[in-house]
């Protein structure tokens, strides 16, 4: 049975439950091999079997009938340092300044998945992911910007887990927001009636819901679960809740 938690958040409740996807892929994946196609996509293709090895019921062998090649790698990370400075007083004429910065890295991957299995045509998966990662204050002086390997680490597990999952989806855990006792035709009533739609699996009428709590009530948080509405539309038709 699906089961449904409630707990309380100050004025608003948090349910949630598990969903289990269907795979994109229409053969089963159990036995695999996995194909760097450049060198570029090595450590995307390290990624994919380590993804792949936390499937239940997956194995990755060399000579699998079933392929998986890792192709059109590419990634990008800038850096961006921020400068703050302040006068805490004046002395003699003097100013005091004190300045201080910070570094942000931000990272980009993208990576393209193709499984072949005889007897079917080949099928491509693309994803896609972005990340940042931000280091503390600290005086001019002492700012050290760190090296970009475990940021294009995540990113490829990131892009590596998106790949696999429409091979062999693990369940996910969704939680939504409701609101306790809303007044009836309001925005927030809406909105719990776009959850209840979405947890029973009728995504469109739950995205019919939610806009009409948007356009009821314009706030951020409304336009924040349209975005994430419109986010699963993008994945594939659910397998059955147990």
């Amino acid at each position: 049975m699906m089961m449904v938690l409630l707990f309380a958040i100050g004025c608003v409740h948090q349910v949630s439950w598990t969903e289990q996807y269907a795979a994109r892929y229409p053969a089963p994946t159990t036995t695999v091999a996995v194909v760097a196609m450049e060198e570029a996509c090595r450590p995307l293709a390290e990624a994919v079997i380590d993804a792949l090895g936390s499937r239940p019921g997956v194995e990755v062998r060399p000579d699998a009938t079933q392929r998986l090649f890792v192709q059109g790698c590419d990634d990008l990370v800038t850096t961006q340092v921020d400068v703050e400075g302040n006068y805490p007083g004046l002395g003699y004429g003097n100013a005091v300044y004190f300045e201080r910065r910070r570094y942000t890295l931000h990272g980009w991957a993208k990576g393209v998945l193709e499984v072949q299995t005889p007897g079917l045509d080949p099928v491509k998966f693309t994803a896609t992911s972005e990340r940042d990662q931000r280091g503390p204050w600290v005086a001019s002086g002492d700012l050290d910007i760190p090296g970009t390997p475990v940021l294009r680490d995540r990113l490829a597990e990131d892009v590596a887990d998106q790949l696999v999952q429409n091979l062999v989806p693990l369940p996910e855990t969704i939680r939504r927001t409701v609101f306790p006792d809303p007044e009836p035709g309001t925005s927030r009533q809406l909105h719990n009636d776009a959850v209840a739609a979405e947890r029973a699996g009728n995504l469109d009428e739950a995205m019919r819901l939610a806009r009409a709590a948007y356009a009821a009530d314009p706030s951020p948080g409304a336009m924040d679960y349209v975005e994430v509405l419109e986010h699963r539309y993008e994945q594939v038709g659910y397998a059955s809740k147990e």
